[in-house]
């Protein structure tokens, strides 16, 4: 139970921060909109939100309050696979509503049945669902790794040596 109290512990700490004192903590922080443009520029497409992304990416900052870049890293993870698994939904949306339009039958269940049907043997469809399970494995791997390394005892750099 202890990684619950230190979560905890690290959100409360957290929300009492002011922000960075020293010159050296500034100055990382001022590099932090450089880091998450970039991180944009290779996750949203051109016809998705940079700032819908970014505030997603500002959510999990907020939420899990990285105190080391590892930690940031996970984050950067999560937040990316995320946005993509929440691409693949749209995109398998958008090919059930173009396939159930198709359908004759008048009942909406056997039109939305016969179309995951038609789907479901297309090469697109199959390609899409197993591109969906692999983000979901590496959003569930950096969440797992990101809480483990909270459990473990980390030497922070700035820490002095015994």
């Amino acid at each position: 139970m202890s990684s619950i109290r230190r979560i905890i512990s690290s959100q409360s700490n957290g929300a009492l921060s002011n922000g960075p004192v020293t010159e050296d903590g500034k100055l990382r922080s001022s590099q932090n909109a450089l880091r998450h443009g970039l991180l944009s520029k290779s996750v949203v497409l051109q016809n998705e939100s940079p700032d819908a992304f970014t505030e997603l990416f500002d959510q999990y900052i907020k939420s899990f309050n990285p105190e080391i870049p590892v930690e940031l890293d996970m984050i950067e993870e999560m937040t990316s696979a995320y946005w993509r698994m929440r691409r693949l939904w749209a995109i398998e949306t958008k090919m059930m509503d173009e396939q159930i339009s198709q359908q004759s039958s008048p009942d909406q269940l056997t039109r939305i049945s016969e179309s995951f049907g038609a789907l479901a043997d297309t090469n697109k469809f199959n390609v899409l669902n197993r591109y969906e399970a692999r983000l979901h494995r590496i959003y569930q791997r950096a969440l797992r790794n990101l809480l483990l390394l909270r459990t473990q005892t980390v030497k922070l750099p700035n820490e002095p040596t015994l």
